[in-house]
């Protein structure tokens, strides 16, 4: 059965059951009312109600049960529009969200690739010209001005590199969604002094691009989250597939998770909305001190729309 076709039988049947369980006894009862007040006759309420359940009231009863089953079948074709017009703009809402996570990790490797590709080669150049200068300067001086130079250029081109990966990780153009995991948690380690165990068993990744890269932002939110406002001491981390279902498992052992701020949970509601785009789910289970588990569940290949 259609959706429509459901809300309107439901809408038809409470309707003619609120119309003969109350509306008609309602009507008995207004109808004595009138009675008593314009002839003076004795107030029977009760015998009013039982009356309208009688046999002989069947032309009424049917009466109401088709009055209120019409309006049933009106609320119902509203509350189906409202509830349609209701999930097609979340539908959207979770496009833009989507959307946006993607358009801003292409600009954000963009700018990587300029960062590598315009400043990483002129510091590179002057690392090789600061060399060929060297044999040219003769005074102790210069040659240990010129070294102090070409270790800043050598500290700039490392630091360039960082930058880009921290960027955007070109292991996860490269290399896929499970080297660029492995990227991740090196740097949650190093950056914040957490112990993270990784373990990923053999996934097949498919050629599901855009999914994997939105994937991938949305589980560095969640670890830097994580990382930031929980402060564990330590991070478990589990990969691994049932059927064609991938099981991401974030353990933590600090606070619970949350934004702690004026809306609490943003940072999951957001990360909950954009899963939800491309088929997945996220689920938190937290033990007052003693940290919390959070479970993605994303469908291993739905192209983004």
């Amino acid at each position: 059965m259609k959706p429509a076709s459901r809300y309107i039988l439901k809408g038809f049947l409470c309707g003619a059951a609120v119309g003969v369980v109350a509306g008609h006894p309602l009507f008995m009862v207004a109808h004595h009312l009138h009675e008593y007040f314009g002839s003076q006759v004795p107030l029977r309420v009760t015998q009013a109600i039982l009356q309208s359940f009688s046999l002989h009231a069947w032309p009424l009863t049917l009466f109401f049960a088709v009055t209120g089953g019409a309006v049933g079948v009106a609320l119902g074709r509203l509350h189906h529009r409202l509830e349609a017009h209701r999930l097609s703009y979340q539908a959207r809402l979770r496009a833009l969200a989507a959307e946006i996570s993607l358009a801003e990790e292409r600009e954000r490797r963009r700018l990587a690739n300029e960062l590598h590709e315009q400043v990483g080669q002129i510091l590179a150049a002057a690392r090789i010209k600061l060399g060929a200068l060297a044999a040219e300067v003769q005074s102790p001086a210069g040659l240990a001005t010129l070294q102090e130079a070409r270790e800043h250029v050598e500290v700039s081109i490392r630091y360039i590199r960082s930058l880009t990966g921290e960027i955007s990780p070109p292991v996860l153009y490269e290399m896929g969604f499970a080297s660029a995991v492995v990227w991740l948690a090196r740097q949650i380690r190093d950056q914040h002094g957490i112990e993270v165990e990784l373990q990923q068993h053999p996934i097949a990744w498919p050629s599901c691009d855009d999914s994997q890269i939105l994937l991938f932002i949305i589980f560095r939110d969640l670890l830097t989250h994580v990382a930031g406002q929980a402060r564990p001491r330590e991070i478990k981390i589990s990969l691994r597939t049932e059927g064609k279902i991938l099981h991401i498992r974030v353990e933590h052992d600090g606070l619970e998770v949350s934004d702690g701020g004026a809306h609490p949970g943003l940072t999951l509601f957001s990360i909950r909305e954009r899963l939800a785009w491309i088929g997945g789910t996220v689920a938190v289970e937290a033990t007052p001190g003693q940290g919390a588990v959070i479970t993605l569940k994303v469908p291993l290949c739905h192209e983004v729309a």
